[in-house]
């Protein structure tokens, strides 16, 4: 019974991200509190109070693509086209395009980069994020970053994950 609540809700969330979530799939099916220890992630995540949308959704973008799976990365732009964000836009996040970029977003697609893809520090926008959006701001931002690039890592566990390839990345372009 509670698989099958489940896989409703699932099926939902599916909707929402225009994604196939086969690996939540297969967690519902495999051990109930297995998936609500998952459902965890999407609190750790989930909401978003600190920060406007769209520095949420840059972190969050930049932490997917991190990641290199082309499916959390259209999952992440879906999302960030419900939260508000034009297509420019998450275009110019997808690209680290800082010429089109404004100004306050720079540093956290910096600071998203040096810590999801390099798995270093960058002081200078920590500094600039903190000094936009506050402690909670970069907690907030911090906690979107990293747990976006924290689920591909749970799919590419368990043979789910699409690795990004330039295919994926010209189809995801193209909707913009």
């Amino acid at each position: 019974m509670l698989t099958a609540i489940a896989t409703h809700f699932i099926s939902r969330a599916e909707r929402r991200i225009g994604v196939s979530l086969d690996y939540v799939r297969q967690i519902a099916r495999t051990d109930f509190s297995l998936l609500s220890r998952y459902n965890r992630i999407f609190g750790f995540l989930d909401p978003n109070r600190h920060v406007p949308a769209s520095a949420y959704h840059t972190a969050r973008l930049r932490g997917a693509l991190a990641a290199d799976c082309g499916t959390c990365v259209e999952a992440e732009i879906n999302l960030a086209r419900a939260g508000g964000l034009d297509e420019q836009l998450i275009s110019a996040i997808l690209r680290a395009d800082f010429q089109i970029l404004p100004p306050e977003l720079i540093p956290v697609v910096r600071l998203a980069d040096a810590v999801t893809s390099r798995r270093e520090d960058d002081a200078d926008a920590r500094s600039a994020v903190t000094g936009t959006y506050g402690d909670a701001g970069l907690i907030e931002l911090s906690f979107a970053m990293n747990g976006a690039a924290l689920l591909p890592g749970i799919k590419r566990a368990m043979g789910h994950a699409t690795a990004c390839d330039l295919s994926v990345m010209r189809r995801l372009s193209a909707s913009h």
